[in-house]
């Protein structure tokens, strides 16, 4: 018998007679994970929602929590008896309740649970609506619903909280400081979550682990740090957009070749051949910055992120090659300008396909 907190085991997420995602297999090991979903717009994320909700039937597989089958081919239990809550990133407060009204719905769902314990107050002050309780939908923000519909959620107090984009219309100077309550309130109260997102980064900070669907299919389920440092395929490094692959040969169990870069040392998270030709993963921080080297490439882009810059270098042979500088580097970099990498170039995890 699996002792996992939830499952889903092989199930095809169909909507409108067309397979999103198929064959579709994970699991939540422990009550209080978060699980962050990541994939392109209209690869099924929200469908995949919908169904572990109750809100449409699957036609194979099985959607499990905490021991109990909730969807097969022949069971559907409906969405009200599942203690499942599900925030869309659509609005889906009701117009003639105020805001606070709306929460408090959360709390009316599930008043007997009393394992989970969290007040009005706290979930107000997590997500700073205070000062919109009073106020009714039609008459606050985009990003302010969202959070009223996020309150709502947290406050039903359920056994698995589901999240379609919860914080895509909220602005960037609330969402840091609200991702970081948010993490907290969920792991304080155990509360097991699915996060469905677009951005990484939410991803990598909120998810104990993080699913890439891509092409109908999950194609990764994994620690955050092994999906952005040891991506399992190429669709996950072009998802990622987090790197670039240049082309080299094998020369020694620890080592590989590139025409421009030289020699490049590190260990390989698989075997090759010696003399396989291979594609390398760069990632912006595994090259480091020397004017002293002769190995210096032309700036075609800068890309200043507050606490660093990224250089894109282009190589003879037309490569661009993104480069990570702490932004308090002794001096910057323009275009056209010729920077210097370090040699001989070492990267501890050497991704090859």
């Amino acid at each position: 018998m699996s002792s996992n907190f939830f499952e889903v085991n092989d199930v095809d997420f169909i909507v409108g007679g067309k397979t999103k995602v198929k064959k579709m297999s994970f699991s939540i090991e422990n009550e209080g994970d978060i699980i962050c979903l990541l994939g392109p717009s209209g690869i099924g994320k929200t469908t995949i929602l919908r169904a572990i909700a109750g809100l449409q039937k699957i036609k194979n597989g099985q959607i499990k929590l905490k021991g109990k089958v909730l969807s097969s081919d022949k069971i559907n239990i409906e969405p009200e008896n599942r203690n499942i809550s599900l925030a869309f990133q659509e609005n889906s407060l009701f117009p003639h309740y105020s805001v606070e009204k709306n929460i408090l719905l959360g709390a009316e769902k599930n008043s007997g649970n009393t394992d989970k314990q969290v007040t009005l107050n706290e979930i107000v002050d997590l997500l700073d609506i205070s000062q919109i309780l009073n106020q009714y939908p039609h008459q606050i923000s985009a990003g302010e619903a969202q959070r009223a519909s996020l309150a709502r959620s947290l406050l039903s107090k359920p056994d698995l909280l589901l999240l379609d984009e919860p914080l895509s219309n909220v602005d960037q100077s609330h969402k840091e400081d609200i991702q970081e309550k948010i993490k907290k309130m969920l792991t304080k109260l155990k509360i097991t979550t699915i996060i469905v997102t677009h951005d990484s980064y939410e991803a990598f900070y909120l998810g104990t682990k993080c699913g890439i669907i891509l092409n109908n299919e999950l194609k990764q389920y994994d620690d955050p740090y092994n999906v952005y440092h040891l991506p399992n395929s190429i669709e996950v490094v072009n998802f990622l957009n987090r790197g670039i692959l240049v082309p080299a040969k094998v020369t020694s169990p620890k080592s590989l070749e590139n025409d421009e870069l030289g020699t490049i040392t590190g260990n390989f998270v698989k075997p090759f051949p010696l003399g396989a030709d291979v594609k390398l993963l760069i990632q912006p921080e595994d090259l480091e910055h020397d004017d002293k080297s002769n190995l210096k490439l032309e700036v075609v882009d800068r890309k200043f992120r507050g606490t660093n810059f990224i250089y894109t270098l282009k190589t003879i042979k037309n490569l661009l090659i993104p480069v990570f500088v702490h932004s308090h580097h002794i001096h910057q970099h323009d275009l056209q300008e010729k920077f210097g990498i370090k040699r001989p170039i070492h990267i501890e995890h050497l991704v090859c396909f």
